[in-house]
C-alpha cells in the first residue's frame, strides 16, 4: 500500500473514532445533564401558536416574527416527564452517529490491516447503509413525537404540530453507504472473475 493511502487511511481511522467517542459523549453528558435536578428544559415552539409576537418591541418598524418560524422557550423547574421528553429530542440521534462512527472506523482498521475488497467488507457496508437509513428514520420520528408532546404541554392553545425538519440527512447518508457497499461487491465479484480467468 502507498505511504499516501495509508496516511489517508490513518487519518479517516482516527477521524471516525473521534466523532465515535465524542457522539457518545455528548450523549451522555447530555442524559446526565438532563437528569440533573433544576436542569431547564429547552424547546422550539411554532410561532402560530403563539400570540402578542405582533407586539414584540427592539425591532424596527415593519419587522415582525415569522409566522412559519418557531421560537425557542425554556421551562424552568421542570417535571421528570419533560426531562426524558427532551432527552429523546437528541441522544438517540448521537448514539447512533456514535454508532455509525464506530463502525466506519472497524471497516478503516480491516482496510489498513488486510485486503478491503472482500465480501464482507462489502456486506457490512451495506448493513451500515441500512442501519443509517432505518434507524436515522426511526430516531428522527421518535424526536419528532417528543417534540410534539413537549410542545403540547408547553402551550395553552391547541396546535396542529408540524416537524421542523426532515429525515433526508439519514436517508441520503445510508444510500451512499449501501451504494458503496453494492460498488465494492461488484468489485470483488469482477475480481473473482477476473482470477478465473487467468
Amino acid at each position: 500500500m502507498s505511504a499516501s493511502l495509508n496516511t489517508w487511511l490513518r487519518w479517516l481511522h482516527a477521524a471516525a473514532t473521534f466523532v465515535y467517542i465524542t457522539a457518545l459523549c455528548l450523549a451522555v453528558a447530555l442524559l446526565v445533564i438532563a437528569l440533573i435536578p433544576g436542569s431547564t428544559v429547552s424547546q422550539e415552539l411554532p410561532a402560530a401558536a403563539l400570540t402578542g409576537l405582533d407586539r414584540l418591541g427592539g425591532v424596527t418598524a415593519g419587522v415582525v416574527v415569522d409566522p412559519a418560524g418557531w421560537a425557542p422557550f425554556q421551562i424552568h423547574d421542570p417535571s421528570l416527564i419533560q426531562q426524558l421528553l427532551q432527552v429523546l429530542t437528541e441522544v438517540p440521534g448521537l448514539v447512533l452517529i456514535a454508532e455509525i462512527g464506530r463502525r466506519m472506523a472497524k471497516l478503516v482498521r480491516v482496510a489498513q490491516d488486510t485486503d478491503p475488497f472482500t465480501t464482507q467488507t462489502a456486506r457490512a457496508l451495506a448493513t451500515l447503509g441500512k442501519l443509517t437509513a432505518w434507524v436515522g428514520l426511526g430516531t428522527w420520528i421518535l424526536s419528532q413525537v417528543a417534540q410534539g408532546v413537549l410542545s403540547a404541554m408547553m402551550l395553552t392553545s391547541s396546535f396542529t404540530y408540524k416537524p421542523q425538519d426532515t429525515p433526508l440527512g439519514w436517508l441520503a447518508v445510508g444510500l451512499i453507504f449501501a451504494a458503496f457497499g453494492r460498488i465494492l461487491d461488484r468489485g470483488v465479484a469482477m475480481r473473482a472473475e477476473l482470477d478465473t480467468v487467468i
